[in-house]
């Protein structure tokens, strides 16, 4: 089973994340949603994707991080989407609509 790939300056399943970035120094505390991505400079890969109150703060103390190194394809970038207004159950639903379209993102749930 392979991982889920992605192409650079896309959505992400329809949703347009800001990124991605080789470090945290554009992303802010704000609420939303978090992807982890890889990339071995030829194709992208969606490793990791979720919700928080705080996105900085999700990418700097992840439980699932050492996934991220396990899945690594070469280098791994940060993406995050964020809306004014927008209430966590509104993510969340965002959030289940991308796992659906990728299936084979190999951490979280």
């Amino acid at each position: 089973m392979g991982q889920s790939k992605l192409r650079m300056h896309q959505s992400i399943a329809g949703y347009m994340f800001e990124g991605p970035y080789p470090d945290l120094e554009r992303i802010g505390s704000v609420s939303g949603l978090w992807a982890i991505i890889s990339t071995d400079t030829r194709e992208y890969y969606l490793l990791d994707v979720g919700y928080s109150v705080d996105v900085r703060k999700a990418f700097l103390e992840n439980p699932r991080e050492e996934c991220w190194e396990k899945f690594d394809q070469g280098q791994i970038l940060y993406a995050f989407f964020h809306e004014e207004n927008t209430e966590e159950t509104k993510y969340n639903m965002i959030l289940r609509d991308i796992r659906k379209n990728y299936e084979n993102i190999p951490c979280g749930n």
